[in-house]
This record gives C-alpha cells, structure tokens and sequence, in this order.
C-alpha cells in the first residue's frame, strides 16, 4: 500500500449547535447555527500513560484519555452570540451584554478543514464548553493591526453511548467527535453534513446490511431454561433491526426483539433472525435449538 503525506491546511465554515438533552436514553440538539469566523484552531487531549512494576519490571501500562482541549482564535465575536455560548445575558434593544456569573451550557461545535492536496475533512465535536474569550485592545495608531480573540472550547464525551460505536467488548460507547474525510466518503456535502449535528449513529446508520449471523449455529436448552442468542450484521457498523422467531413455538418460543430462546417441550425448533432492508427485501440467518428434559 503505497504511503500517503499529507499535513492540514486552513479552517472554516464553522458552526454551533446547543446540547438539549445527554442521557443514557439519547442525545438531542438545537438549531444549528452560524459560528463567527475561525483563523486557527489547536487542538490537545488530555492522556496519561503509566507503568505498573511486578517482579521489579513494568509489566503493565495504564492508560486514560481525558478532555480535549480547542484553542480557538476568531474574528470579533458578536455580543448576541457571545451571550449565547457563554451563559451571558444581551439585550437585543439596546445592544448591551451584561457580563455576569455564568449558566452552564454544552455545546456541539462544527468546521470544516482540509489537507494540503485539498481534501476536506468535516468535523462535529459532539459536546463541550466554551470559554469566555480572551481579547487584547490596543491604542490605534497609522498601521493596519487589529486583534481578534482567543477562547477555548473544551470538548468532552457524551453521556449516550451510541449503538454504532463499540468497544473491545463489543459493549455500546459514548463519543467525543465525528471526523469525514471527504476523500474515502464522496458521498457526504457540506451542506448535508452541518444541517444537523452528526452522530456516529447518523453517519453508520445509513450503513445497508448485507449479511447476517447468528451466533451460535446450534444450541440446547432444558424445558424452562433459557438461552441467549446474538445477531451480528455486516458489515461492521450496519444498522438494522433484527426480529426473531421459532419454527415450532410448542417446543421453544423467542423473545421477537432480544432473542432469547425459552424451552417449552422436549423436541426442536429453527429459530430465524430477520432483519428488513430499506430497499425492500430481508436477510436471514438461524439457530437449530434442541429442547431437552434433562
């Protein structure tokens, strides 16, 4: 595979939504809106790596990753927006903004950056907190400087673990961003991209299933015993919903969303998961269940 060098150039088309709701049930959040223009952005993430000795040697390291730190230098920022992204208050009549203890907020912050060779790359980092901004002013004399401000934004994970993204486990996972590269996802516009903040589950939900496994291919269960079976899509990151059913309910039934299997009466049953595709048509895939007495 042949090397690929690259570095990032430029920032623009920046964009903020509010974070309405963060729970475990689901994340929501509000109008999009225009952010005032970025010159810079930095960004740092917080991350510790720490050795445990045994034996007299490091035999394990600990890892964490924390916060991520943006450092964002702008254009003068408006005072309504200001207000907006700091917990400030501004009055629209008469043009004043009251500095003033602050009323938390989270916020999904959006831009847009790009390589060296042109190739965008889309970003929404999904929640964070902005700074109140630091600004310099300084006495005007016959030259042409002029200062904007620095604020940070601190992003961090959500609350809501997302159905697309999983860990080493397979268990669902929070996230702190989405990053498009424009030149593996051709299909992804700005435009489309920044009318609503994108989740991992927006952007992989739209991922067609074109198989189905069912794991394990054949199992026994005693008469009101149980048995958990799991379905896994492809490809990785395919969504779907998957709805379970047995051959011979006199013998074995299925819970139709979880999959678990419940023996009934000694004999067998062909449990089937099916998941219905959006174009039409379905995809299949069973387990061969013997239900025992003993």
């Amino acid at each position: 595979m042949a090397k690929e060098y690259f570095e990032y150039r430029g920032v623009s088309n920046a964009v903020y939504a509010e974070v309405l709701s963060d729970t475990s049930d689901g994340i929501t959040f509000g109008e999009v809106k225009e952010f005032t223009g970025l010159s810079e952005v930095g960004k740092s993430t917080e991350s510790a790596n720490e050795p445990h000795y045994y034996d007299n040697i490091p035999a394990i390291v600990v890892s964490s990753t924390g916060a991520d730190t943006l450092s964002l230098n702008t254009s003068g920022i408006p005072f309504d927006m200001l207000a907006d992204i700091t917990g400030q208050m501004y009055d629209q009549a008469t043009g004043m903004l009251v500095e003033k203890e602050r009323v938390p907020k989270y916020f999904a912050l959006g831009y847009v950056t790009q390589k060296t060779d042109g190739t965008k790359v889309l970003v929404w980092r999904l929640k964070g907190t902005f700074t109140v901004p630091e600004q310099t002013s300084t006495t005007q004399d016959a030259g042409t400087t002029a200062n904007g401000q620095t604020l940070t934004y601190t992003g961090i994970s959500t609350t809501y673990k997302f159905n697309t993204v999983l860990d080493p486990q397979g268990d669902k996972c929070p996230a702190k961003a989405v990053n498009i590269d424009t030149s593996v996802n051709t299909t992804m516009t700005e435009e489309a991209f920044f009318d609503s903040v994108k989740t991992p589950d927006d952007i992989l939900g739209n991922v067609t299933p074109t198989g189905i496994g069912v794991t394990p291919s054949t199992a026994s269960v005693k008469v009101g015993n149980t048995k958990k079976l799991t379905a896994t899509l492809v490809p990785a990151g395919a969504v779907g919903t998957v709805v379970w059913s047995s051959s011979a309910t006199g013998k074995a039934t299925v819970d139709e969303d979880t999959g678990v299997v419940t023996g009934v009466d000694a004999g067998s049953a062909t449990i089937t998961a099916t998941v219905n595709l959006q174009g039409g048509g379905t995809l299949t895939d069973t387990c061969a269940v013997t239900v025992t007495t003993s």
